[in-house]
């Protein structure tokens, strides 16, 4: 059997001491050869797509690397429990009536929220869409290999059967099986068992194929508690993020928008005067909903301005200039749509090609703390910018807010992504099949100017909950490249020397049983130094000494 692909046939055979550190170039992916053997144990599978050139020098790395292998899936593997949910007929109803329905692509989410509510008595075998803590989240149908951890952000929460439920034996090794996932080697063998024509899939067995390092329990439990914990930062940034939207509501002494006008689709209907028109004849512009933000606003004690105002931002960005894109395969700056701007782990990250791109950096960069607002499409969804978001780009369907020298960027992110914020901004998006707003509308946004003491308690809420996002990111990347680095070091094959070594000078030396033991001569020594040159020594010294000892080099 061959792949094929561009006009010429390119031969191109398994590379048996291939270990790809990266995904291979084009060049390598046109064509191979297959073995029979192969097919069966696919399955039967005919497709191309089921014996990938990359899966197959993912294995064979894994294999090079001396690492012991097991399943990751079945009766002998790592998980042996996994499955999804059967489809059925989604019946949405009021959030009283429900508990909240999440798509797969929510399993990545940074902050996973929905405004869908499936029915808690229609809903058959209800607790299959119920995801255990721990369990491991694989999108299995459209966009295959997105890999979550059901933390507790995700409990009481319903989930597609578009995604996987992998079960571990306990939180470290299913947080070390999403780390695998999450790195090349597995994600490569996960989508190798794609099937479909028109819509992708992937079943549970599919994940019996995939094989995984066996790790000793001592590295397989770091890995996965690294893991585990960056779930836990960000079940606390998300909890820091709910306290920073309560606090805004009550010392604003702002009612929950769905408590004082209706949220309902069914039920928005309002007659508007000809006087309030402003110029604007759409539906949205009028919405019942904005109208009431507005009128609870005017009642409120503290100062109203606009999101304009310079007290408030010293610049709201629109991309205008960024026009035509250059790619390159490898490398190059990450630029991320607006949907991945709210993911954990963007997956087919597009790089920018370096050269091409340095004149658009000063508008399409993104900076710490930035306010990121998409403005197509879909309208109204807020982030702030991470640190490891830093100097990584976005697309143009997300217009920047940069808060003002004496603005606390914390507030403006918790205004903007509030009830009030999201209705006020999208009552003006405008278009006939692709919705839009542009800066000025951006910039007509009504905001509430309290003292500067509230600003900083609710905006400094917002920032600390984004430095735990960073340090979550950190945690997870620390896992899977300690697990990536292991699979990759080889054996270091001896090198055979020649030449006439001269003998070593510790050959010349004698044992003298008579000699002072060592420890007797550090005693002595250490007996020398003053208590107080001592007590400035850590006390973790003996734990933590090549730390310090960079340390003590940096200051030299």
């Amino acid at each position: 059997m061959e792949k094929a692909g561009g006009a010429g046939m390119v031969k191109y055979n398994f590379q048996p001491e291939y270990t790809p550190i990266s995904s291979p170039d084009e060049s390598e992916k046109l064509s191979t050869t297959i073995r029979l053997s192969e097919i069966f144990d696919a399955g039967v599978r005919l497709e191309a797509s089921a014996f990938s050139i990359e899966a197959h020098n993912a294995v064979t790395a894994l294999e090079n690397s001396g690492l012991q292998l097991m399943q990751l899936y079945g009766e002998a593997g790592l998980c042996t429990g996994g499955y999804y949910p059967h489809r059925f007929k989604r019946i949405y109803v009021s959030p009283e009536k429900g508990i909240p329905f999440l798509s797969s692509s929510e399993i990545i989410s940074l902050r996973p929220t929905t405004d869908r509510f499936i029915s808690k008595k229609y809903t058959p075998n209800l607790n299959l869409f119920l995801p255990k803590k721990w369990d491991v989240l694989i999108s299995r149908s459209g966009t295959i290999g997105n890999i979550g951890l059901a933390t507790e952000s995700f409990l009481g929460k319903a989930i597609s059967e578009h995604a996987i439920r992998l079960q571990a034996s306990d939180p470290d090794t299913a947080g070390y099986v999403a780390a695998f996932l999450r790195s090349h080697y597995g994600r490569a063998q996960v989508i190798q068992g794609t099937y479909g024509p028109v819509v992708a899939q992937i079943e549970p067995e599919h994940l019996e194929r995939v094989l995984i390092p066996d790790l000793q329990p001592i590295r397989r439990i770091a890995i996965g508690r690294l893991m585990c914990k960056a779930g836990e930062l960000r079940d606390e940034a998300n909890r820091l993020l709910d306290e920073a939207d309560r606090l805004l509501h009550e010392r604003l002494n702002l009612p929950e928008l769905n408590s004082i006008a209706p949220t309902d689709r069914n039920t928005s209907i309002a007659k508007v005067k000809a006087s309030q028109l402003l110029g604007r004849l759409e539906g949205s512009f009028h919405d019942p909903v904005a109208i009431a933000a507005e009128k609870q606003l005017r009642k409120l004690s503290v100062e109203v301005t606009t999101v304009g105002d310079s007290r408030v931002t010293r610049e709201i960005r629109p991309i205008t200039k960024f026009r035509k894109r250059v790619y390159v395969e490898k490398g190059g700056i990450p630029l991320l749509s607006s949907k991945q701007l709210f993911q954990i782990s963007p997956i087919d990250i597009k790089g920018l090609a370096k050269g091409a791109h340095t004149k658009d950096l000063p508008e399409i960069q993104l900076e710490e703390n930035m306010i990121a607002v998409t403005r197509s499409g879909t309208i109204g969804r807020v982030q702030i910018i991470p640190t490891y978001m830093a100097s990584w780009t976005a697309s143009e369907h997300a217009t920047r807010f940069l808060a003002a020298e004496d603005m606390n960027p914390g507030y403006l992110y918790a205004w903007l992504a509030s009830d009030y914020g999201y209705r006020l901004i999208t009552r003006y998006s405008y278009g006939s099949v692709i919705l839009e707003v542009d800066k000025e509308m951006f910039s007509s946004v009504p905001i509430a100017l309290p003292e500067p003491s509230i600003i900083n308690e609710i905006g400094n809420l917002v920032l600390k909950a984004n430095q735990l996002r960073d340090e979550a990111w950190r945690n997870e990347q620390e896992a899977i490249s300690k697990l990536e680095n292991l699979i990759v070091k080889k054996q270091t094959p001896q090198v055979e020397i020649d030449a006439v070594q001269p003998p070593s000078e510790l050959s010349q030396l004698s044992f003298d049983a008579a000699a002072v033991p060592i420890w007797e001569l550090v005693a002595e020594i250490s007996a020398q130094v003053p208590d107080e040159e001592w007590q400035k020594l850590p006390t973790d010294l003996a734990r933590r000494f090549d730390y310090y000892q960079k340390q003590k080099q940096g200051k030299d």
